[in-house]
């Protein structure tokens, strides 16, 4: 499904990412492990179309991110990204947080953006919490609203940014069981994290990197 392929980036004379390569099916879970300033990051950034690669190439089922030099609509459609402060939008609810991008793309209509949303936020438990604003919402809501945000507009690869920080550890169990939940959507997942432990608790792949390295 995903497919990064000797992928190298600098940033001047610093070589951030240095011949990446690596391999993830649908349904797997992956946990990018590396001290602050590795490249895991600038990776995902890369992954993601948010930065361009000096050399390589990376896919998602057979569709290469960028098209001649610029990045693909058909591949930036499969890819969903939960960032680490959720960015919500704090002026909507959680209805209209989930249905502004698939009815402002014109890839559903209102009627159907809803439908799915309201779905989406049912099979996460916060099927009540479809009228709230951002600002009345728990952090555990508000990641599962994010999540639901990125889950809609159905990608093949969701990315999570360091989505345990500051959480103790009851809390970390319950993400680990969210994104266990997604992946069992058939949805390859891939997480930057520091923490060995909630990585544990995964049934997941584990690549560190090191210096901008793959490390063995």
């Amino acid at each position: 499904m995903l497919k990064v392929t000797n992928l190298y980036k600098s940033f001047g004379e610093r070589t951030v990412l240095n011949d990446i390569s690596f391999e993830l099916n649908k349904g797997e879970i992956l946990c990018l492990r590396g001290k602050s300033g590795a490249g895991k990051t600038t990776l995902i950034r890369c992954i993601c179309n948010l930065e361009k690669a000096d050399k390589g190439t990376i896919s998602i089922n057979g569709i290469e991110s960028l098209e001649n030099g610029k990045p693909n609509k058909a591949y930036q459609n499969n890819v969903g990204m939960v960032s680490q402060g959720f960015d919500l939008f704090p002026n909507l609810n959680v209805m209209d947080n989930l249905t502004l991008a698939p009815v402002s793309r014109k890839l559903m209509t209102k009627e159907e953006a809803e439908k799915a949303a309201l779905a989406l936020l049912e099979s996460l438990d916060i099927g009540d919490k479809v009228k709230s604003y951002p600002r009345q919402l728990s952090g555990g809501e508000k990641q599962r609203v994010a999540v639901a945000r990125a889950c809609i507009l159905s990608p093949s690869v969701l990315f999570f940014d360091e989505p345990t920080s500051a959480l103790d550890l009851a809390s970390t169990q319950e993400v680990a069981n969210l994104i266990e939940d997604i992946a069992k959507r058939d949805i390859a997942v891939v997480i930057i994290t520091h923490d060995e432990a909630f990585c544990n608790m995964l049934n997941a792949k584990e690549i560190l990197i090191v210096n901008g390295k793959i490390s063995n």
